[in-house]
């Protein structure tokens, strides 16, 4: 199964999304939940960040067409996990709320490896040009065991960090949006 780009929708979540996300994350596979885990998979969880946290959350979201379900999902936070903020300051960043952002993207499994991902995080990259932002940083790193992501995010630019362990080794990477 192929992607054709051209009937592909990439936008941001819209609040008329929600009911569609939520069942995204419910038929994700148990591999693909123990790489993504940036928030509860529960309706309670979407309608905090995306609805009383919008000015801190941005979601987008992949489709086959506008009206299709939900194929690909990436949640982007302003700013920076606090708890991450000792270790990624002991790479020589010099964070700020301001002009960082931290993303955990992710592709329902029977759409990975199909170019979907890769399309979701250009237009993530385009829309992000056009802010403030200078750096992403990955939301909890990738897995040092998932050679296919780490591939993934060197294609797109971004740059390990260092390495951390948390269940595994794990690599942090950010790319330079906006430099």
């Amino acid at each position: 199964m192929s992607i054709n780009q051209p009937s592909l929708y990439i936008g941001l979540l819209q609040a008329t999304d929600l009911d569609a996300l939520y069942s995204y994350l419910l038929k994700l596979g148990p591999e693909t939940r123990k790489r993504f885990a940036p928030h509860a998979f529960d309706r309670e969880m979407l309608d905090n960040l995306f609805i009383r946290q919008q000015d801190l959350y941005r979601a987008y979201i992949a489709k086959p067409d506008s009206m299709g379900e939900i194929i690909a999902y990436a949640v982007v936070m302003r700013g920076f996990l606090l708890h991450d903020l000792p270790r990624l300051q002991g790479y020589g960043l010099n964070l700020s709320h301001e002009t960082d952002c931290t993303i955990a993207p992710s592709v329902a499994d029977r759409y990975q490896q199909k170019g979907v991902g890769s399309l979701l995080m250009s237009h993530i990259i385009h829309d992000l040009e056009n802010t403030a932002i200078n750096r992403m940083i990955l939301w909890g790193g990738v897995q040092a065991e998932n050679q296919t992501a780490l591939r993934f995010y060197l294609r797109h630019g971004f740059v390990k960090l260092g390495e951390f362990d948390y269940h595994g080794l794990n690599w942090d990477m950010c790319l330079n949006i906006n430099s």
